[in-house]
């Protein structure tokens, strides 16, 4: 798996395949959406991509008082890599870049840096300012572009839908058994919030 820190001269050339988003904890719901990416990329001869932030962007905004990370940064690139993806995409996270429109974010950092052929969305995923991007905002400039977006139903386990935020709720119960149902793998020892 390649790292890649976003930069004004980087170009992912190879036809790729991208998902977007922080993927913290990547729980069931994520690598759900991981395996469709790869296999999406291997029948279409294309590398797999993770567009992600950091840090989180919760980190920078602070609109949660109770958000914690699940995650390490260093842990989520292992479970990237465990899930088989080829390259991760890092873009760092300001409150400068987070003013920046929906489409000013696919157009500057991620058109104009990787040649973009499909794009796999989560059910839930928006993006830009104020979150006012979703699958909708992209289909007039992928069509322009021709690029394919196709959108992951919703990962549910017993009824629910599997979410970063229900884990926290119960890493912070204390109720290691659920966290690690829905997120399919151990969870790492973690410092608690100060």
């Amino acid at each position: 798996m390649s790292l890649i820190y976003f930069n004004d001269t980087l170009q992912l050339p190879k036809p790729s395949v991208i998902t977007v988003g922080s993927f913290d904890g990547v729980h069931l719901g994520h690598q759900s959406l991981l395996q469709q990416v790869n296999n999406y990329a291997k029948q279409n001869n294309c590398k797999s991509v993770v567009v992600t932030f950091d840090p989180h962007p919760q980190e920078v905004l602070q609109s949660n008082p109770d958000f914690f990370l699940i995650n390490s940064f260093e842990q989520k690139m292992a479970l990237f890599e465990k899930f088989g993806i080829d390259v991760v995409f890092v873009i760092p996270f300001s409150t400068i870049f987070s003013q920046k429109s929906a489409l000013e974010f696919f157009s500057d950092y991620i058109f104009s840096k990787i040649n973009v052929k499909a794009i796999f969305m989560g059910p839930n995923h928006h993006f830009g300012k104020k979150r006012e991007g979703n699958a909708d905002t992209l289909i007039h400039l992928c069509k322009e572009k021709n690029i394919e977006i196709i959108t992951a139903q919703e990962f549910i386990i017993d009824g629910h839908e599997v979410r970063s935020t229900q884990i926290r709720k119960y890493l912070e119960q204390n109720d290691w058994k659920s966290a690690e149902k829905i997120m399919g793998h151990n969870v790492y020892i973690r410092s608690l919030k100060h």
